[in-house]
C-alpha cells in the first residue's frame, strides 16, 4: 500500500466574495443626516411635565399651614400637606391590598367553576 502523495502545488480554497453591503436608499440616509426640529409628540410631554411639577410645588405652599390633628388618644401638630400626603398613601396602599383581595377570591371562584362537572 502506498500512501498518496501531497501535491506539488498548493491548492487554496476558492476565493469567497465579500458580503455586499445592502442597498442604501438615498431618501433614508438623508432623512438621517437631517435632524428633526418639530417633535410636537416630545414638547407635549416636556410641558406636562412642566405643568405637574408646577402645580405640585403650588400645592405644597398652598397647603403648608398647620392644622391640629385628633387622634382618638393623642392629638398632634402637623402641616396640612402632610396629612394629605398620609391619607394618599393610605388610600394607596388600601387600595393595593383590596385588588389583591378581589383577584384571589376571584381565581378562587374559576378554580371551583373548572373542577365542577359539567352536566351533559
Amino acid at each position: 500500500m502506498s500512501t498518496p502523495e501531497p501535491p506539488d502545488e498548493a491548492v487554496e480554497p476558492p476565493a469567497v466574495a465579500p458580503a455586499a453591503a445592502p442597498a442604501a436608499r438615498p431618501e433614508l440616509a438623508e432623512q438621517e443626516d437631517r435632524p428633526s426640529t418639530w417633535q410636537p409628540l416630545l414638547y407635549a410631554k416636556i410641558a406636562l411635565l412642566l405643568f405637574v411639577i408646577a402645580y405640585s410645588i403650588a400645592f405644597v405652599v398652598e397647603n403648608r399651614r398647620e392644622i391640629e390633628i385628633d387622634f382618638v388618644f393623642a392629638t398632634a401638630r402637623v402641616r396640612l400637606i402632610w396629612e394629605i400626603l398620609l391619607l394618599l398613601g393610605i388610600g394607596l396602599v388600601g387600595g393595593v391590598l383590596i385588588s389583591q383581595l378581589y383577584r384571589n377570591r376571584r381565581r378562587a371562584q374559576l378554580t371551583q367553576r373548572r373542577r365542577k362537572p359539567r352536566d351533559a
